[in-house]
């Protein structure tokens, strides 16, 4: 489910629970859940095998071991599970705005066309949103964790207690608020002064929106230039390749490569894949988002892998870059295309740069995490036979790391994926657009075909780069 991009799961939703809230919840659901369950699972798993067979020598079931031990020791991953549970389904839910879901979704899907600005007030304060619930569920993980805090029986009385106080103060403050008759939400006026920053802000954006939309201005000189390039040199000949390209010599070429670099079995999958995609009879739209996605990872690999191994080597750039990235991983995918609408003027490439921007932070944290995970004592060996700083990074940290960072490439083109789709909304082409046109048009069949060509195709990228991780660790071993 995790390598469907959000916008795929619209169509079959849509027909099992037509368009509504009800259907919104349940896309929701579908894209949010799945990373809960990896990381509880991975949370269980990594119980200490000592502490496990403790219990059980002590005579303790299945059961007791579970809900005893290895869940209480589980808890900082199981509510990191609730976190990230949490910010998938804030990310869905411009999406599900599409279908239905109205709130703050509906604002941004109906203010892309009419008025971006409200479109991208929006979308901060779904991020205002997700990083408050970030930072709260994160604080939660850490006090609650058994291995630094431990609580005997009186302590648990103690919190139990203040948990039913907050409670009981949380319903009293409701009950009189509803007494004395305040309104269910945030009014716009007070008398007769405004008590709401929205018309200032909603001023100051457009004003942002029409200077980098300006032909005239300095952004618009650097970018539009930029956005050229990008089409004219690395977009158009490799969809010239993909596209036009005798589709045999495709489909072995691809099936080849992923062969030498990660294995038979990955192989085996992209043929399986791709001759799929050849069935459902929408190649040339699979070759043509197949085109923006290679080209968006690269451009997202070579950002997070760069930044990464500076966040790695210095805490303080680490420190910088930390609400940098919270901000670009909690932004709704289709918030991201928003300026670039006005930024570049060459149709595509918004999306691709949107991708790029989306998916290289979490390339940029797992590269760091990699590189500072290296076990000391071979960062040690290296300097003791007189590696130098950036010998020791090239010959030693970034090889043990190759895990790490071949994880962040299969992590920037699923996200890659999610957001080049979401672009076929303003005019990207491909197999998003397709889908787009299906849900507007109610042409339901062809949203689900073009549906089930990006989930093919998110298969077959996603399984080369875990054969990728495989491979390495076999070699390493």
């Amino acid at each position: 489910m995790q390598i469907v991009p959000a916008f795929a799961y619209l169509m079959p939703v849509v027909i099992l629970f037509s368009i509504g809230p009800a259907a919104a919840v349940v896309s929701t659901m579908i894209y949010a859940i799945p990373p809960a369950i990896r990381i509880t699972a991975l949370g269980i798993r990594g119980v200490p095998v000592n502490t496990v067979e403790a219990a059980m020598s002590l005579g303790s079931t299945r059961g007791q071991l579970l809900t005893k031990v290895q869940l209480p020791l589980a808890r900082r991953l199981i509510l990191l599970g609730v976190n990230q549970c949490i910010l998938f389904a804030l990310s869905m839910v411009v999406i599900a705005g599409l279908i239905g879901g109205g709130g703050l979704g509906a604002v941004v899907t109906s203010g892309l066309y009419s008025n971006p600005a409200l479109a991208l007030l929006a979308g901060l304060v779904i991020v205002v949103m997700a990083m408050t619930l970030d930072r709260v569920t994160e604080a939660m993980a850490d006090r609650t964790d058994p291995a630094k805090r431990h609580l005997n029986e009186s302590g648990r009385r103690r919190l139990r207690l203040f948990t039913l106080a907050t409670g009981a103060a949380a319903v009293v403050g409701i009950g009189i608020a509803k007494i004395l008759g305040v309104a269910a939400t945030y009014p716009d006026e007070a008398g007769d002064r405004v008590v709401t920053l929205e018309e200032w802000l909603l001023t100051k954006i457009q004003v942002v929106l029409d200077y980098i939309g300006d032909p005239f201005s300095f952004a618009f000189s650097v970018t539009q230039p930029t956005g050229t390039f990008i089409y004219q040199h690395l977009l158009q000949p490799l969809q010239e390749f993909l596209v036009e390209g005798p589709w045999f010599t495709t489909v072995v070429g691809l099936t080849a490569i992923a062969f030498v670099v990660s294995g038979l079995r990955p192989a085996l999958t992209t043929l399986v894949m791709l001759g799929l995609i050849g069935c459902t009879g929408v190649w040339a739209l699979s070759m043509d988002t197949l085109s923006q996605v290679l080209v968006a990872t690269v451009i997202a690999a070579a950002i997070g892998i760069s930044l990464g191994v500076l966040a790695a080597e210095s805490d303080v750039f680490s420190k910088a870059m930390r609400p940098v990235n919270d901000l670009l991983q909690t932004l709704p995918q289709l918030v991201y295309i928003i300026p670039f609408i006005y930024l570049i003027q060459v149709s595509v490439v918004p999306g691709i740069i949107a991708g790029a921007l989306y998916a290289f932070p979490v390339t940029l944290r797992l590269v760091e995490r990699g590189v500072r995970d290296v076990p000391p004592n071979s960062v040690e060996a290296a300097h003791a036979f007189g590696a130098s700083r950036l010998q020791t990074l090239v010959k030693v940290k970034l090889p043990l790391a190759g895990d790490a960072v071949m994880l962040g490439v299969n992590q920037a083109i699923i996200m890659v994926l999610a957001v080049v789709v979401i672009g076929g909304l303003v005019g990207s082409g491909g197999l998003g657009y397709e889908v787009a046109q299906g849900l507007v048009r109610g042409q339901f069949g062809q949203g689900v075909i073009a549906s089930f060509a990006i989930l093919t195709l998110g298969i077959a990228l996603d399984r080369v780069t875990q054969g990728t991780r495989q491979r390495r660790k076999d070699v390493l071993a």
